[in-house]
């Protein structure tokens, strides 16, 4: 999905098949490793703050350079080293005593981008080859993926969801938006799915000083959801340009 001069896509990592849809879902089946690829289609770098599920997996922020393309394969924390996985909703090792039925946030992918400021001297201040990003060299070439069995949380420690079902007073009714938005294919989706880790990603991660930053910022968001295998095999829709939450499969017991 593209949102100005930036964009987000879930790409399957080596094999499998994701589908995007015009409502914002993503489709996939349980246990595809995916790989999130940001876009900067304008002149200027820009960082970018990553929520998966409703948790931060860009704690310091991830730098991209102008018209670039960069790959994550896991959050940027040292100590999490295993690629993004689809789990299907109700894996309570994953997403804790309620299998994350009450988490309004699973399988939402919120990207926030905002530009660095241009400097005096120029538009965009050219780059060394080693003035690179908080965004990664590789090291040597992926392994094989573990298999998906075993997946992590991107915390240790699991913590209860936040309670989405308040609203501010005089706030207007989420489902007024929710009527104005494309409905899920209920005969597309299976269920809901949110990310946990497995396998291991040899993505490594490297300090950049930046200047001041925009203060509105662009947000693109997406929610992966478990497609059925017919729908998979369908072409893929052309995506809409929209930043609304895509809507959340109803909890199954």
């Amino acid at each position: 999905m593209r949102v100005g001069d930036f964009s987000v896509e879930v790409v399957p990592y080596r094999e499998g098949t994701v589908r995007e849809l015009e409502t914002g879902h993503v489709l996939a089946r349980p246990g595809q490793i995916y790989t999130l690829r940001l876009r900067n289609h304008g002149p200027l770098r820009a960082v970018a703050e990553i929520d998966i599920d409703g948790k931060s997996v860009t704690e310091s922020r991830l730098v991209l350079r102008p018209w670039s393309v960069t790959d994550l394969e896991r959050p940027l924390r040292d100590s999490e080293h295993g690629r993004f996985t689809v789990i299907a909703e109700g894996n309570e090792r994953v997403f804790g005593p309620d299998g994350g039925r009450d988490n309004e946030s699973l399988g939402v992918i919120r990207v926030s981008f905002r530009r660095e400021l241009p400097r005096e001297s120029s538009a965009v201040d050219p780059m060394d080859e080693d003035d690179v990003i908080s965004f990664s060299r590789t090291l040597g070439s992926f392994p094989e993926p573990e298999p998906p069995g075993r997946p992590s949380r991107f915390t240790r420690e699991w913590s209860p969801p936040m309670n989405f079902g308040g609203a501010p007073a005089g706030a207007p009714s989420m489902d007024r938006f929710r009527k104005q938005q494309p409905r899920v294919v209920e005969q597309d989706v299976e269920g809901a799915a949110g990310t946990g880790l497995s396998g291991h990603s040899d993505q490594v991660f490297v300090p950049i000083h930046m200047g001041p930053l925009e203060k509105e910022a662009t947000v693109i968001t997406i929610r992966i959801v478990i497609g059925t295998e017919e729908a998979l095999a369908e072409q893929s829709a052309r995506p809409l340009h929209s930043n609304r939450v895509p809507e959340r499969p109803a909890a199954r017991p």
